[in-house]
């Protein structure tokens, strides 16, 4: 990729920005808002294969992950994969915010949890503390 541009203080290769989102309207709503801030969304993946598969790809700075994914990994299984494998920081997007749930995905140390609905500026501000840590 070569060097990258500095952007107010955050390299433009650690903007990309991987989202696993079962739900192909909110996966485009969520990239459409991402690249109107400023960051390059580098792809989309609706299950926990396709995850998987585009992030040994992309090798992304952080991925939104979609806690209720269908297959046989839910979001907190294919982020604890992910983190594992690539050291890759996520970002759980979810509606869920059951105890166990919750309790579940903080295991896997999340740079954040962002419930739906959200605003722009939740979901910018998280990213960028995330991008951060």
């Amino acid at each position: 990729m070569g060097k990258a541009a500095k952007e107010e203080g955050v390299t433009v290769s650690e903007k990309i920005i991987f989202i696993v989102e079962d739900n192909q309207v909110i996966a485009d709503l969520i990239s459409w808002r991402l690249t109107e801030m400023g960051y390059h969304v580098a792809g989309t993946a609706c299950d926990s294969t396709e995850a998987m598969i585009g992030v040994e790809e992309i090798r992304p700075a952080l991925v939104l992950m979609d806690i209720d994914l269908p297959g046989d990994m839910d979001g907190i299984e294919t982020a604890r994969e992910i983190i594992k494998r690539y050291n890759i920081p996520i970002v759980y997007i979810s509606s869920m915010l059951d105890p166990d749930i919750m309790e579940r995905a903080k295991v896997t140390k999340p740079r954040g949890y962002i419930v739906k609905p959200f605003t722009d500026n939740q979901l910018r501000a998280t990213i960028e503390m995330a991008l951060q840590g």
